[in-house]
């Protein structure tokens, strides 16, 4: 690691628990959400509707301080979420284990939206699948305005029953995964990775500042948007956690490629930095055409691909790690055979200069260092040389496949797009992937 990198990632690392504990106003509202929400959970009732639409309009409440920053005073007759006949499904854009993501239209306006449903018959009879449901909702409402994100415009509920959508904005369906296996002449120049890692950066700080850790991003999560821009959207917070949670999540989530270490070992406490770790696996990927650390269905095969690479932690970031007791046999045997074998880092062999300078591999070898205390949070990627010194002109992508420009409608038909958006932010559902 660099002089200019060792100083930034020193003075984050040991900060980065106690910048996302101490959250944003935002951050605050939204965890408070969440707490309410588990504590429904464990009750193992049914929510009913009139719950359901007390909680949609403390969600709203988080948009508000999102887009506007400041809450809004949601009375009785703001708590009706709106009805899933305003709009008129087109076509199916995907279906997964708990629900189908459509392209719909509003009846009223015209405007095309994404609509994501759950199936029926999925939900058990606690209504798991609604809980999940409103956690997606909080999150995409924490980040709602920003343009690293898909826009939530509300929950809609099918009247009568307990079948709940989320409407958001439709943003096409070009992912960055799919505009890496479409593209014809090889792994990205060092320019147009810097451009895309520069939004990407952006779009985790922004939800970094609010505690938010998304623990999925990948080049599936990634949309590219259409209108020759180009931009990127960070979508499908179904495994995020805010670190200022009474109890956030703790199990391991994501994919196996692009999971952190210290989430490998099963570290409960693993926060914002795991991210960051995400991303350098993606700018190493564009890079180099193909994953880093070929994806392995054994947590300790895919720790292995990564010590090949990065060299066995020493004791002190041993420490940081801080890997669950049923790893600790292991950890010993690792050691053991680094100091065997004297395994080194050889990252800088598989991007050499001539793919990515000095500066963009101040980057890359900062975001994946495997000691988190002295990892690179995204905002002090954003500070590296690489991105200071450097002004990216041009759109980030063409998509590689034709993509719907987002044309977002809301739930209600006489308000602003701040008021539309508040108004009915509600419901979660897992995944977000219009």
């Amino acid at each position: 690691m660099s002089t200019a990198t060792a100083e930034v990632g020193a003075a984050a690392g040991p900060t980065e628990l106690a910048a996302t504990r101490e959250t944003s106003a935002v951050g605050a509202r939204l965890a408070a959400v969440l707490d309410m929400i588990e504590d429904h959970r464990y009750t193992e009732t049914a929510m009913s509707a009139r719950r359901a639409a007390a909680i949609s309009a403390m969600i709203d409440n988080v948009a508000a301080a999102a887009v506007e920053g400041k809450p809004r005073t949601v009375g009785r007759r703001k708590r009706r979420m709106g009805n899933a006949g305003w709009y008129e499904e087109e076509r199916r854009l995907g279906k997964g284990a708990y629900g189908a993501v459509t392209k719909a239209r509003h009846r009223g306006t015209g405007r095309v939206v994404a609509v994501k449903s759950l199936q029926s018959g999925t939900s058990d009879d606690y209504g798991e699948g609604v809980c999940d449901l409103l956690r997606e909702a909080c999150f995409m409402a924490a980040c709602r305005g920003h343009p690293s994100f898909v826009g939530l415009h509300g929950v809609a509920r099918a009247p009568g029953t307990r079948e709940y959508s989320i409407v958001m904005d439709y943003a096409g369906q070009t992912t960055l995964y799919d505009d890496m296996m479409g593209r014809p002449d090889g792994p990205f120049p060092e320019a147009e990775v810097r451009r895309v890692m520069r939004q990407l950066l952006t779009g985790a700080e922004a939800m970094h500042r609010h505690g938010i850790v998304h623990r999925d991003i990948k080049p599936d999560n990634i949309l590219v948007g259409d209108g020759g821009d180009g931009a990127l959207r960070i979508c499908d917070f179904g495994g995020a956690k805010c670190m200022a949670e009474y109890d956030p999540p703790d199990e391991v989530f994501g994919a196996i490629p692009y999971m952190a270490p210290e989430a490998l070992l099963e570290n409960p406490d693993h926060g914002t930095l795991v991210d960051s770790w995400s991303l350098g696996c993606v700018m190493a990927e564009l890079l180099g055409d193909d994953m880093l650390f070929v994806g392995k269905k054994d947590q300790t095969e895919q720790l292995y691909q990564i010590f090949d690479v990065l060299g066995v932690p020493g004791k002190s970031a041993w420490k940081s790690l801080k890997p669950s007791p049923a790893y600790a046999d292991k950890v010993q045997q690792w050691r053991a055979r680094n100091r065997t074998l004297g395994h080194r880092n050889r990252l800088r062999d598989l991007f050499p200069e001539e793919v990515l300078s000095k500066d963009g591999f101040e980057v890359l070898k900062g975001l994946l260092t495997i000691d988190p205390k002295k990892r690179l949070t995204a905002a002090a990627a954003l500070q590296c040389r690489w991105f200071t010194d450097n002004v990216d002109d041009g759109p980030l992508l063409v998509p590689a496949a034709p993509a719907v420009s987002e044309a977002g409608d809301d739930m209600a038909t006489k308000t602003t797009v701040w008021s539309r958006v508040v108004a009915f932010v509600g419901r979660a559902l897992g995944m977000l992937r219009p």
